[in-house]
């Protein structure tokens, strides 16, 4: 992923920039992993889309920011 400088003032510098959440899973494609990867705008909606992918698909889900930093690692749903 590319993130390209822009002048202050410019439309594209006043975008916020994007949320990225990872879903995990181990056991696709022959045990090599898959990702998917959802970008929003609003960090508080990706909190809660990362926590309802996590306890209904029973997989970890990382949530980090445009910039790639950590914001919340989210561990699989414990089914019994």
């Amino acid at each position: 992923m590319a993130f390209i400088a822009r002048p202050a003032g410019s439309a594209l510098s006043e975008i916020q920039p994007p949320i990225l959440i990872h879903v995990e899973n181990p056991t696709a494609f022959s045990g090599k992993g898959s990702i998917i990867v959802l970008e929003l705008k609003d960090e508080a909606a990706a909190l809660r889309i990362a926590r309802k992918i996590a306890d209904e698909t029973g997989r970890g889900v990382t949530v980090r920011d445009a910039e790639m930093a950590l914001i919340v690692t989210i561990s699989p749903a414990k089914t019994q």
